[in-house]
């Protein structure tokens, strides 16, 4: 059964009691029709089952301990919470598994000591204490500020009895999305709703494929991008799903029209000639002319639907203005009518066209209208190598579905590092052909193993590829502080690199390389400056990283400010933060704890 993990936070909800079941958590399960997943031994004593749950629901306290028989003193705990928060969100997304879909956070968490007269209003909560019920200092929006600093990505909501409007400005600051009231008779539907357009959702028709955060992410932007039937742009590189992201955007459009009748039409922009455009977009007349049929045109036939122009970039001019004006208009007229018909269509288009590069490759008035409604990223496969195990799954069993007599094969470890060790420039298309062509030329195996991969130049009838520019060696994933050259040398080669305009097989596609190699070399410098400024103690003979003095130390200026070091340490890390590991990873979190990324950045990032 395919649907959200959420993760709530409450003192309430969260405890165990030491009679077993936690009456309060269950209610709640059962006016929002959720399903306990915690594991814990308030949910191993309930006897409640739901039979269509809308979520699975982990509850964690928040505080310590987790069972407060009467005598015990209840504390708030922070580590834990982010401990929580940690287990279903960062190693959930590491495993490639889907990260909490929203995390649901109360606002008074009560403390102190549990008495037997708190005991018996409710079991294992503690008498409180007078600071607990203060607006201005509530532990959940301690949790709050904490979270979203180090899970920026998070969707959070609050969930509580408190009044709303005594923290609504606090929350919308703090990063929360929303405030569920826990007595609002709507809240499922509510719940409902913003699970919709901002919870972390896998695809669950399982076309686009995958559990990665940018992955999640797209979708929940083709989610919100979609209500309001705008023209949506749809970018992303050559193969990396383009297509299927559209089908998704139709698909969740038809579940909220509630209608299965809606048109979804396909056009590859590229195959529409000059000489034929008009009548495969518009159609004919009947009896225009002598044994000539009428035709439904590719616009009339997405009516009340959407229309799919893949590759628009390669759309030819002319036709490229004929649409500008169906946009404008909202109407079409066959080949050889005399009047015009209004037409309902949403256009969706994608391209693999660098347009900030080549600006002259689709009109900028025609671009302006199809990106209307929003804009969709598709990150590349490099950029979510967590799905690559879940997409290789999907395509050897499509593989051998696909050839009668084939065996089923386990895929080896040994065969999946080598997947996960490649950048696939051609994404999730050179995947599959490359899956596919080891299931053709092995059927008769029972395992998948490094050899029967075939990857870039190994590939039948491959070109020989531009060698790609190799990184310098790393150790565990971690620039190494020495080079290979000194500085003065490598400044000299860079002086001598040459770019011919006339042969441009040797240098064209080099700019992802190229990019690639400095944001190495700059972070192994930052590496080195970092075990150079180590602060070291008693307590931490091996030393504690310190980016302030490090980025002053490579700068050269004594004067720089601790926010402009961290300012300067996200900036050379940015472009490798899903490849960072220890030490680096480490000066990167630090970064961000003393400049997170503000609203707009973040929205950029995704």
């Amino acid at each position: 059964m395919n649907i959200p993990r959420i993760l709530v936070l409450d003192d309430l909800f969260g405890r165990n009691v030491p009679e077993g079941r936690n009456a309060d958590r269950e209610n709640l399960c059962a006016h929002f029709l959720w399903q306990d997943a915690t594991g814990d031994a308030a949910a191993k004593a309930s006897r409640q089952r739901v039979l269509k749950p809308t979520a699975e629901a982990v509850f964690a306290r928040g505080q310590t301990p987790i069972v407060s028989p009467v005598g015990a003193t209840v504390e708030n705990d922070l580590d834990g919470s982010l401990a929580a928060v940690r287990e279903g969100w960062t190693h959930a997304l590491t495993q490639g598994k889907p990260p909490w879909a929203m995390l649901l956070l109360d606002l008074c968490f009560y403390t102190g000591r549990v008495t037997e007269e708190s005991h018996r209003r409710t079991p294992g909560m503690p008498e409180g204490r007078p600071g607990d019920d203060d607006p201005r200092g509530y532990f959940g929006l301690t949790l709050l500020d904490a979270i979203h600093r180090e899970f920026p990505e998070l969707p959070i909501f609050i969930l509580s009895s408190k009044p709303r409007e005594e923290v609504s400005l606090e929350f919308s600051r703090r990063g929360a999305l929303g405030f569920i009231a826990r007595d609002d008779l709507q809240g499922p539907e509510r719940l409902a709703a913003a699970l919709w357009q901002h919870g972390l959702l896998p695809d669950p028709a399982g076309e686009v494929v995958g559990n990665s955060l940018p992955v999640l992410l797209a979708l929940r932007e083709a989610r919100r991008a979609v209500r309001h039937r705008g023209n949506l742009l749809i970018r992303g590189e050559r193969g990396s799903g383009k297509e299927l992201l559209a089908s998704y955007a139709h698909r969740v459009s038809v579940d909220a029209e509630g209608r299965a009748d809606l048109p979804l039409v396909t056009v590859n922009s590229a195959v529409l000639r000059t000489d034929l455009f008009a009548s495969e977009l518009f159609g004919i007349e009947p009896k225009t002319a002598s044994g000539v049929a009428g035709k439904i045109g590719l616009v009339e036939a997405a009516d009340g639907g959407d229309l799919f122009l893949d590759e628009i970039a390669d759309m030819p001019p002319e036709a490229q203005a004929t649409v500008l004006r169906v946009l404008q208009e909202r109407r079409v007229t066959r080949i050889g009518a005399r009047r015009s018909q209004a037409v309902d269509v949403r256009f969706l288009a994608a391209t693999n066209a660098d347009l900030e590069g080549d600006p002259r490759r689709i009109r900028a008035d025609l671009l302006d209208r199809l990106r209307l409604g929003g804009t969709l990223w598709l990150p590349p496969l490099r950029a979510r190598k967590t799905d690559i195990p879940l997409l290789t799954e999907r395509f050897v069993r499509e593989a051998e579905a696909r050839h009668a007599g084939t065996r089923r094969r386990e895929i080896t470890p040994e065969a999946m590092d080598r997947l996960l060790d490649q950048e696939w420039p051609g994404n999730i298309r050179e995947l599959r052909t490359c899956l596919f062509d080891a299931v053709s030329r092995h059927a008769d195996v029972e395992y998948l193993v490094p050899s029967h991969l075939r990857i870039g130049a190994e590939s039948a009838g491959a070109l020989p590829a531009r060698p790609r520019a190799q990184p310098a060696e790393r150790t565990e994933n971690v620039p190494s502080a020495r080079a290979v050259v000194n500085l003065s040398t490598l400044l000299a080669m860079h002086d001598a690199v040459r770019f011919d305009p006339a042969d441009i097989a040797a240098w064209s596609g080099c700019l992802p390389d190229m990019q690639q190699a400095h944001a190495w070399l700059l972070a192994r410098c930052l590496h080195a400056a970092l075990d150079a400024t180590r602060r070291r103690t008693p307590e931490h003979p091996e030393g504690v990283l310190q980016i302030h003095p490090a980025v002053k130390l490579i700068i050269g200026d004594t004067g720089l400010s601790a926010s402009k070091a961290a300012d300067v340490v996200k900036r050379l890390l940015r472009p490798l933060e899903d490849e960072l590991e220890g030490e680096l990873r480490e000066a990167l979190n630090i970064a961000l704890r003393l400049r997170p990324r503000s609203p707009k950045a973040a929205g950029t990032r995704r």
